[in-house]
Order: structure tokens, then C-alpha cells, then sequence
């Protein structure tokens, strides 16, 4: 840590602090002014945001149609069949399988 005395500061180091001080003073300014803009700005928001929403939902399927749109079939499954849970691929294994690979190599 170097600590010098402010005797050598002079003309020099008031000419800094008074600059320092006109940026500092010029920030200001500006954050007051864009804090007003935002702050007008968002109670612009929440005023027209005010006004109900309206949000036009397609007719629910009724009856037959619900029928229908679960006949559809995806690759060569069954009519109305759920679709196949996920499961781990184990290079090719089934379970089964791969859990006595398992079994096997434990044991050696």
C-alpha cells in the first residue's frame, strides 16, 4: 500500500476531483431521467393492461368426433392403442438380458 500526502495534490488533483464530481453530477441527471421514462412507461403498461383479455378457444369435440380422433394409428400400432412407455436400449438387449450380462460379468 503506497501512501503518499496530499500536499503535492495542487491544482492538478482539484482539477480531477472537480471533473469526477461534474460525472458524477451528469450520471445522475441521466439515471433520474431514464428512472422517469421507465417508471412512465410501466404505468402506461399496467393501464392499458387493465382491460380484459379475451381469448377466442376452438368448440370442444363432442361425441363422435372424440371417437374418431383417437383411431388414427402411428406406425402399425393398434387402433386406439396408448403409446409404448420409455425404456432404456441396452445395445440391443432386452432387459432381461442385459441384466444377466450383469449378473455374468460380476460373477467372473
Amino acid at each position: 500500500m503506497n501512501i503518499e500526502p496530499e500536499v503535492n495534490k495542487g491544482a492538478e488533483g482539484h482539477k480531477d476531483e472537480r471533473q469526477a464530481n461534474s460525472m458524477e453530477n451528469q450520471l445522475s441527471k441521466e439515471v433520474a431521467s431514464w428512472s422517469k421514462e421507465r417508471r412512465r412507461q410501466v404505468s402506461e403498461t399496467v393501464i392499458e393492461s387493465s382491460r380484459p383479455v379475451i381469448q377466442q378457444r376452438p368448440p370442444r369435440p363432442t361425441g363422435e368426433s372424440k371417437k374418431s380422433s383417437a383411431q388414427f394409428t402411428l406406425g402399425g400400432e393398434a387402433v386406439g392403442a396408448r403409446p409404448k412407455a420409455f425404456s432404456m436400449s441396452y445395445d440391443g438387449m432386452t432387459q432381461a438380458e442385459y441384466t444377466q450380462y450383469l449378473l455374468d460379468r460380476r460373477s467372473r
